[in-house]
C-alpha cells in the first residue's frame, strides 16, 4: 500500500471537516453569546485544518494513483482520523473524557445516534455536565448534528465532489464508501456522480428545514433535525427526542423524510430528472414499502387498546387505532431506515412490536441510501437465491437465474451477498458476547447495543431503550462499540480488509 498518498488524501479529508467544523463558529457567535465557547470552536477548527494542511503540504508530490489498497486505507483511516478530530469541540468546549467525546463523534459521522450524552452525565462519566443537551452550548449542538449530515452522504464522496485532485482515480474510493452491493454510478465520472448525489441530499435538506421551520420549530432546531432525519442520524436537540414537540405535523413531515432518506438516492435524482414512476419500478424499493406496510399496521393493531408513554412523559391511555398508527408509522420507519428517532418509549410496548422493531434493525435501508442494516437489496437476493436453491431440489441440472430489475445478478454478487450476510451476523453475535462479558446488565441489553451500533441505528432495546443512553457503559465497552460502528457505517469490508496481514505487503 503506498502510506504516503494515505496519508495525503487523508490530510485533505482532514481539511474538509475543519472547514465544516468552522461554519460551528457563527451560530455559537448568534447564539451562545459566550466568548469562551466562540474561541475554542474556532481553536479546533484552525487546529483541524493546520494539521491537515500541514501533512497536505508535506506529501503533495505524491503521485495520485489509486489501487484496492489505497482505496480501503483511505476510506477507512479518513473517517477514524474525522471521528478524532472532529472530537476536539466536546473535550475543548463542554470537558468531555476523551473517550465520550470519540463515542459521540463517531456515532455522528457513522449516523448511528448513540449518545453518551443524558441528564445524570456527570455522574455516569466525571465530567463537569449536569444537565444534558439542555446544558450544551447551540455551537457545539450544531457540530453535534452536522456530523451526522456529512456522514450521511459520505465524507469521501463530500470530498470527491469539491476536491478536483480526488477524482482523477477515485473509483475505489466510492466503492469503498457508497453503500449497497452494487455500484449505483449515476454517471462515468465519479466526481460527476458525488455531485448529483450532494445536490439531492442538499436539496431535501433545505425543503425539510423549511417544512418544519414553518412548523413551529425554531430555525435551529429545524435544521439540526434535519441533519439527523436526512443523514438517518437521530440525535435530537431535545432529550425527549422527537417526541418532546408533541406534533402530529412535526411527526409526519420527519417520517416522511426519514423515509426517502431510507430509499436509494438515484431514484430521488431520476424522479427529479421526470421520470416519476421510478421509484415502483425498482424491485428493492417496492420491497422496503411493503415491509413497512405490513410492520406499521401490525404493530398498530398490537399497540390498540394499551397505554402509550410519549419520550416526553405524556401518556395515552387506552389508545386507538388511529393513535397507534401515528405512533407505529414513526417507529417503523426511523427503526427500519436506521434513524433512531423517538417519539414513544417502545421499550415498554407489547413483545410482538419489540420483536418487529429487532427485525427491522437488521433489514436496514435500500442500498444508495443514508441508511445502515443490511439493506433491503440484500435481503431480497438472498430471498431470491433461498428460493432457488429450494427449486434445484426438484429439478437439480437448472441453472441459478437470479434476477433484480430484470437484470441478471452475477454470481459473484451473490457469493458477496451471502458472505457479507454471514460477516454481519457473526460480528453481532460476537460483539453480543464481548459486551456480556464486559459487564453489560443482560442479555436483551448486550444484544441490541450490538444490533444497534453495527446496524448504525442508535437506540435498543431494554438498558439502551429510547429513554435511555450509553452513558453507564465502561470505557472498553463505548471503545468497542464505537468500532462496531465504523464497521457498520464502511459496510465491514472496507474496514475488515485492514486486519490482513496481506494488506500491508508491496
Amino acid at each position: 500500500m503506498n502510506i504516503k498518498l494515505v496519508i495525503k488524501v487523508v490530510s485533505s479529508l482532514t481539511v474538509v471537516i475543519g472547514i465544516a467544523m468552522f461554519s460551528s463558529v457563527p451560530v455559537a457567535w448568534l447564539m451562545d453569546n459566550s466568548s469562551s465557547v466562540i474561541c475554542r470552536l474556532l481553536i479546533s477548527s484552525v487546529f483541524t485544518i493546520a494539521v491537515g494542511a500541514a501533512f497536505r503540504y508535506i506529501f503533495r508530490e505524491t503521485e495520485i494513483q489509486f489501487g484496492f489498497r489505497e482505496g480501503f486505507g483511505i476510506v477507512t483511516f479518513g473517517w477514524l482520523f474525522a471521528a478524532i478530530f472532529g472530537s476536539i469541540p466536546f473535550c475543548l468546549v463542554s470537558h468531555f473524557n476523551w473517550y465520550d467525546a470519540f463515542f459521540e463523534t463517531m456515532s455522528g459521522f457513522t449516523t448511528t445516534g448513540a449518545s453518551i450524552i443524558s441528564p445524570d452525565l456527570a455522574l455516569a462519566t466525571g465530567t463537569k455536565l449536569s444537565h444534558g443537551l439542555a446544558d450544551l452550548p447551540a455551537g457545539l449542538l450544531y457540530w453535534r448534528s452536522l456530523t451526522h449530515w456529512l456522514g450521511g452522504m459520505g465524507i469521501v464522496v463530500l470530498s470527491l465532489a469539491i476536491l478536483p485532485t480526488l477524482g482523477l482515480s477515485a473509483h475505489q474510493l466510492y466503492n469503498a464508501e457508497v453503500p449497497g452491493p452494487t455500484d449505483d454510478q449515476i454517471t462515468p465520472r465519479i466526481a460527476t456522480s458525488a455531485k448529483i448525489l450532494w445536490t439531492v441530499y442538499v436539496l431535501l435538506s433545505v425543503i425539510e428545514t423549511v417544512l418544519l421551520w414553518s412548523g413551529g420549530m425554531t430555525l435551529f432546531e429545524s435544521w439540526c433535525t434535519t441533519c439527523s432525519t436526512i443523514a438517518t442520524g437521530g440525535f435530537s436537540t431535545q432529550q425527549a427526542s422527537i417526541g418532546a414537540y408533541n406534533s402530529v405535523y412535526i411527526d409526519s413531515i420527519v417520517t416522511f423524510f426519514m423515509f426517502l432518506a431510507g430509499a436509494n438516492f438515484v431514484l430521488h435524482y431520476k424522479l427529479l430528472r421526470g421520470k416519476p414512476l421510478m421509484h415502483f419500478k425498482d424491485e428493492e424499493f417496492r420491497f422496503y414499502f411493503f415491509i413497512i406496510l405490513i410492520a406499521t399496521v401490525t404493530v398498530a393493531i398490537s399497540l390498540t387498546g394499551t397505554d402509550i408513554e410519549m419520550t416526553s412523559g405524556v401518556m395515552y391511555k387506552n389508545a386507538g387505532f388511529f393513535e397507534s398508527l401515528r405512533f407505529s408509522v414513526f417507529q417503523v420507519v426511523s427503526i427500519i431506515t436506521t434513524t433512531g428517532f423517538a417519539t414513544a418509549d417502545f421499550n415498554l410496548w407489547p413483545a410482538y412490536c419489540g420483536l418487529i422493531l429487532l427485525i427491522l434493525m437488521f433489514i436496514g435501508g435500500c442500498g444508495g441510501s443514508t441508511g445502515g442494516g443490511i439493506k433491503n437489496s440484500r435481503i431480497l437476493l438472498l430471498l431470491k437465491y433461498s428460493i432457488a436453491q429450494i427449486e434445484r431440489r426438484l429439478f437439480v441440472r437448472s441453472l441459478s437465474n437470479i434476477r433484480l430489475n430484470g437484470h441478471r445478478i452475477d454470481n459473484t454478487i451473490l457469493h458477496r451477498t451471502l458472505s457479507f450476510f454471514f460477516i454481519f451476523i457473526g460480528l453481532f453475535v460476537l460483539f453480543s458476547i464481548l459486551l456480556c462479558c464486559l459487564g453489560t446488565r443482560d442479555i436483551v441489553t448486550a444484544l441490541t447495543a450490538s444490533a444497534a451500533c453495527i446496524g448504525n441505528i442508535g437506540p435498543g432495546l431494554a438498558d439502551v431503550g429510547p429513554a435511555c443512553t450509553y452513558a453507564w457503559f465502561s470505557v472498553s465497552g463505548k471503545l468497542l462499540l464505537t468500532f462496531e460502528m465504523l464497521l457498520g457505517r464502511l459496510e465491514l469490508y472496507t474496514v475488515l480488509v485492514i486486519f490482513l496481514p496481506t494488506f500491508w505487503k508491496k
